[in-house]
């Protein structure tokens, strides 16, 4: 292709010495076809493709991207395939020789995404950790349902711990904190938290909170502290927030299909040491190697694990029944009729009367009758 110098050259040989279209292509070897074009215009020449080079490398899985990019339209928003995931799955499941950048230009010309800007921030190891909540759907039992996602990263190292609960109640927040702790093996000394209503009670002036009784026992146990995000601040706890979405895109993309949600936790511890080879951004040393450090700088385990559990006063009926979120428990017929307390933990009940153990109820499903073919009783006598 002619550059502009071209052009110029040509154009000079003929408006201002006067040479004929004839001449300049004899002396030049260009043709006469391409000197009438350099005549006419005084446009910048840029080159244009006439016929689509092929490319036999994507063309080979272009109907599987379209159709996992199809499936994507009924997926959750967040839990769509990015074109990270897209290549991942193609190198696993098809073999794909194909780059990674192959994979991003085709979903690019599919898909255009606004560009993103952020700032870092740097943190001293030990110091901080963020957590939050997510939701994403999978499949028990062959049946889509909705489960929450507990998500802490360290915010130094990136070490994450991510497990799921069927609800965010303060039992599973509670548990799914003393659990982190308990992989982590140490405590972060401040904790950055959303305004959630299982820790937080009362927003009062600036940034101090009267938290929930329950949430407090846990930082006295574990000597944490806990720093609050400003309502509607969500960015100033981005670390978490980018773990949300990774725990989406990678871990649940597509609907991992799991009979229980302790298979789904196990499988996910794994996802979480795995995680430890990714390398830590701006830095040349893995996530591993980096809580190394980070574990060094945190505070020790107490002598054992805090036990989380909420109290509830129940009353059993004649039928030694006891109600609890639409869902009827039995107890000894011994205790029917009677004043007692219930226990609930994230997963379990158990029932006391006087301070006595007398019933637990075991995988209890906190979504009321949508789950009810999940729940199994056993009765401690």
């Amino acid at each position: 292709m002619l550059q502009m110098a071209n052009y110029e050259f040509i154009r000079k040989q003929h408006f201002v010495l006067g040479k004929s279209i004839r001449q300049v292509s004899r002396e030049t070897g260009y043709s006469r076809q391409v000197i009438r074009k350099a005549l006419t215009t005084t446009e910048i020449p840029v080159y244009k493709l006439s016929k689509l080079k092929p490319k036999p490398v994507i063309e080979s899985v272009q109907s599987i991207i379209l159709e996992w990019l199809r499936q994507d339209e009924q997926a959750p928003p967040k839990q769509r395939h990015t074109a990270k995931r897209i290549f991942q799955r193609l190198v696993e499941e098809y073999g794909f020789t194909g780059g990674e950048s192959t994979v991003r230009r085709y979903v690019r010309q599919l898909r255009v995404s606004p560009p993103k800007a952020y700032v870092p921030l740097e943190f001293p190891p030990g110091k901080f950790a963020q957590f939050d909540w997510g939701e994403v759907d999978i499949l028990l039992f062959g049946k889509q349902v909705t489960v929450q996602v507990f998500c802490l990263r360290c915010t130094y190292s990136r070490k994450i711990f991510v497990q799921t609960f069927f609800h965010q109640k303060q039992e599973a927040l509670l548990q799914g904190h003393v659990n982190a702790f308990e992989f982590l093996g140490a405590v972060p000394h401040t904790i950055v938290y959303d305004n959630l209503k299982t820790a937080v009670k009362k927003i009062l002036e600036g940034k101090n909170r009267e938290e929930q009784e329950r949430f407090t026992q846990l930082r006295a146990h574990y000597l944490f502290e806990s720093y609050f995000c400003e309502p509607a601040k969500g960015n100033q706890k981005g670390q978490v927030g980018n773990l949300v979405k990774m725990v989406k895109q990678q871990f649940f993309t597509p609907m991992p299909s799991v009979a229980s949600l302790n298979e789904l936790n196990d499988w996910l511890l794994q996802k979480c040491l795995s995680y430890e080879d990714t390398r830590v951004p701006r830095s040349t040393i893995t996530v591993g190697e980096a809580f190394i450090q980070d574990k060094e700088c945190m505070l020790p385990l107490p002598s054992h694990p805090l036990e989380c559990y909420r109290m509830i006063p129940v009353k059993s009926n004649s039928l030694s029944l006891v109600t609890f979120e639409q869902n009827a428990y039995s107890v000894p017929v011994s205790y029917a009729s009677k004043e007692l307390v219930c226990r609930v933990y994230a997963d379990d009940l158990a029932i006391y009367h006087n301070g006595e153990l007398i019933a637990t109820i075991n995988d209890v499903s906190k979504k009321g009758k949508r789950y009810s073919t999940m729940i199994t009783t056993s009765i401690s006598y």
